[in-house]
């Protein structure tokens, strides 16, 4: 059987989704990984979850998913003012659930990392696993996740906050800020929820976003 980490590495290549980012980002959304819609389309936050970011961003009445808008900022720049103002990264490049793969002929050594990233998933909040396999994908995870973000960052000098989209994201980007002070930096916005199940609509933390919003003069 191959090296688990050989096997990660190449499940990451083979299924990544990359984020977007532009010279005019000022606020970069982290969210956790992609998944159907996502695979589908090729840009984060394309499936129900981004159109919750929409409509919470420039209003009830539209109907695109956030990532197809930023991930298209010409096709939709005439409905959507700012658009690339925002950037969007995930901490894991490719699906931490098997379900974000369907129809996909998966070899045996995708499902045995998807099973993995699953269990990391679930387990978010453990900080050292006693299954050594899941302590080495979790680092080739954290290990990516700080490296592209903290490209982003050298590279995006109107970057000015970074805005953790749940539980999982917040909890992987406090494992890596400390590590790199050009992170620190950044103005963090935290509490903001998985922009999932309407969550969106519902936390009183989401006042934090509104007053950013406002200042880019879109709330």
């Amino acid at each position: 059987m191959e090296n688990i980490a050989n096997m990660a590495k190449c499940y990451f290549k083979k299924y990544e989704v990359e984020d977007v980012v532009y010279q005019e980002t000022t606020v970069l959304f982290i969210l956790e990984s992609p998944h159907t819609q996502e695979i589908k389309y090729g840009y984060p936050v394309a499936g129900n979850s981004g159109l919750e970011m929409t409509k919470f961003i420039y209003g009830d009445d539209k109907d695109d998913a956030f990532g197809k808008i930023v991930g298209q900022p010409k096709k939709h720049q005439k409905e959507y003012n700012n658009i690339k103002n925002f950037g969007l990264l995930n901490v894991s490049p490719a699906p931490m659930q098997l379900g974000g793969l369907k129809g996909y002929d998966l070899t045996v050594e995708d499902k045995e990392v998807g099973e993995v990233l699953e269990k990391l998933r679930v387990n978010y909040k453990t900080k050292e696993h006693r299954n050594q396999d899941w302590n080495q994908i979790k680092k080739i995870i954290l290990t990516d996740f700080k490296e592209r973000l903290v490209n982003q960052i050298k590279s995006i000098p109107q970057l000015k906050y970074l805005v953790p989209c749940g539980k999982l994201a917040a909890t992987y980007l406090d494992l890596i800020k400390n590590s790199n002070g050009v992170i620190q930096e950044k103005g963090i916005i935290s509490e903001i929820p998985h922009p999932s199940f309407n969550q969106w609509s519902r936390y009183k933390t989401m006042n934090k976003l509104k007053i950013i919003l406002k200042e880019m003069g879109i709330k």
